[in-house]
């Protein structure tokens, strides 16, 4: 007898809340809740050797927790995140200063740009945006996608590293070759291993730009005043 869509939520439940019955993997999704990591960062975060850790990662990908994705810049690297819809029921909020934040990728032209415009949408703070390699133009996809849920992107223009004055509080990359190329900023970080949408047509944008908004509403939810 097939199931009900209410008995499949119940039982999707209950695998989740039975793959966290372990301090190990509710470790591992605790130093998932703000940014996505290496399983050599997890490793170092949660004192797990390599062999234990893919067992407990296994677990919460197989329960619908997490995810494994490659890296866009080093292909050899692997990036682990939670699934958006893990986010509001099973992860502990842990405050963070972000009152300036900087969203940074490599060309500033899609990602960062949205990131920043959903950022002040969401807080009603400003944001800012940057690219180690920055694109003579935000993308026109990119302008027209914002337009579409009421951002306004047309004045945007890409600007590099060097131009962000004041140094913000909190760094934000958006992109896994930005992140890997090292950050040239000394204050916190977090990385979101996001697709390139660029090359790939408005639905790739349309998916960077839901992907950012439900990163960005949890970060704004955890977010509390410069100090």
């Amino acid at each position: 007898m097939a199931q009900s869509p209410e008995q499949l939520e119940l039982a999707r439940r209950a695998a989740a809340h039975h793959a966290l019955a372990d301090v190990h993997r509710l470790a591992i999704v605790d130093a998932l809740q703000l940014s996505d990591a290496t399983p050599t960062e997890l490793g170092l975060a949660t004192g797990l050797h390599s062999n234990l850790l893919t067992f407990h990662l296994d677990v919460l990908e197989d329960a619908g927790l997490i995810e494994r994705v490659r890296s866009e810049g080093d292909g050899r690297r692997r990036y682990v995140r939670l699934c958006p819809t893990a986010l509001p029921s099973l992860v502990r909020s842990a405050p963070i200063v972000a009152d300036d934040v900087l969203f940074v990728c490599t060309a500033n032209s899609a990602r960062s740009q949205l990131a920043a415009a959903l950022w002040t949408r969401r807080t009603g703070r400003p944001a800012r945006s940057a690219g180690a390699s920055p694109a003579d133009q935000v993308h026109p996809l990119a302008v027209e996608v914002a337009r579409a849920v009421g951002l306004d992107l047309a004045g945007a223009r890409p600007q590099p590293y060097g131009s962000v004055d004041p140094i913000p509080d909190l760094v934000v990359s958006v992109c896994d070759r930005a992140n890997e190329a090292g950050l040239p900023f000394e204050v916190p970080t977090l990385h979101w291993s996001i697709p390139d949408p660029v090359g790939h047509g408005r639905e790739a944008v349309e998916a960077a730009r839901a992907q950012l908004e439900a990163r960005i509403d949890w970060l704004a939810s955890c977010r509390v005043g410069a100090a």
